[in-house]
Formats: C-alpha cells, structure tokens, sequence
C-alpha cells in the first residue's frame, strides 16, 4: 500500500526533550539539541516501534527532531529522509524567549501565519510518497496542527510529551472521522 496523506495510517513521533523545551523556551525554527533524556525516550520510542512494520521515516531537518529520527532509523533499520516542510512554525524575534512573551496576535511581517504554518504542514505531508506505513518526526505545532485539519484538535484526550510515538487512523467503514492512539 502507498502512502497517501488522507487516506492511510500513520505514525507520529514528537522530537525528544530540548533544554529550551523544559524552560518553556519558544524554539521555532531554531536549531537546537536535545537533551541525554530526549535521546533515551527517542530510544524508548524505537523500542515501542518494535514489531510495527515501518517503511520509512519523514522528518524536520531541524536538529532536535533529525537526531530523534537518526535514532529511530539506526534501531529499526527504516531509512529517513529529510522533509523541510515539516518544521515548526517560524516565530521570528520570539524564538529563544518564554513562551508566554509570545503575543496573541503576533505581526505577520516577522511570524510565520497559522494558515501559512497549515498549509505548509498539508503540503509536506501530501509530497510524502511511496510505501506505507510512515514514521513523521517532528513537532509539538506541527502536530497540533495534523490535528485540527483531520477534526481531532476538539478532542480532550489528545495530547502529545516528548518522544511520544501516536496513530493518526483516517475515517473508514469502522470510524466516521479521524481516530488517535497512543502506542507509547
């Protein structure tokens, strides 16, 4: 079966634990690291994955969620390939400040727009090809936002930590809408 966004399962991994992601520390598009503990729960992850039949994983190129995805690759022996419009959202000069410094309504001359940050997420999702089931690994908004375009961003048991590995299951004959699961 090959990968269609829309209409096929798949998986979604939330890049490790940043310093700047303890700190509550907007991070963007910033390029940052994960700490020794995002490594263990990419690990963990890897783990979890076990047993899933992957045939590749798609990632942000930006270093927190690459290392989680090289990681991930090397203990499942699943290629990953590069996919620049799976980034955060661009934040502009509110990157590296407290989260709660970022305004309501930030100016949309220096932040990335939400309908831009969408659309750019659907665009990179519907350019992933070939063989499925597929790995994402990538963010905390890029996930929110996978979220409100298939309908589960009103569910309150949706909810995603670092490293955490969930389901995106499409509508079918036994789901009128969108479904989410935890695998670990």
């Amino acid at each position: 079966m090959s990968f269609r966004f829309g209409d096929t399962p798949f998986y979604f991994l939330r890049h490790g634990e940043t310093r700047e992601s303890v700190n509550g520390i907007l991070q963007g598009q910033k390029d940052t690291r994960m700490l020794d503990k995002g490594r263990q729960s990419a690990r963990k992850a890897a783990a979890a994955l076990d047993g899933i039949v992957l045939r590749s994983i798609h990632a942000s190129p930006l270093k927190r969620t690459w290392e989680t995805a090289s990681i991930v690759s090397l203990l499942t022996g699943v290629p990953v390939f590069s996919v620049p419009g799976l980034m955060e959202r661009n934040w502009g000069p509110y990157e590296g400040l407290p989260k709660e410094m970022r305004p309501s309504e930030p100016n949309a001359k220096s932040v990335e727009s939400v309908d831009e940050f969408s659309s750019r997420i659907v665009t990179a999702m519907k350019s992933i090809s070939g063989p499925a089931p597929v790995l994402i690994v990538s963010h905390s908004g890029v996930f929110r936002s996978l979220c409100h375009y298939t309908g589960l961003s009103e569910d309150p048991s949706v909810s995603l930590s670092s490293g955490m590995v969930l389901r995106f299951l499409p509508p079918g004959e036994q789901r009128p809408g969108w479904h989410i699961e935890a695998v670990c």
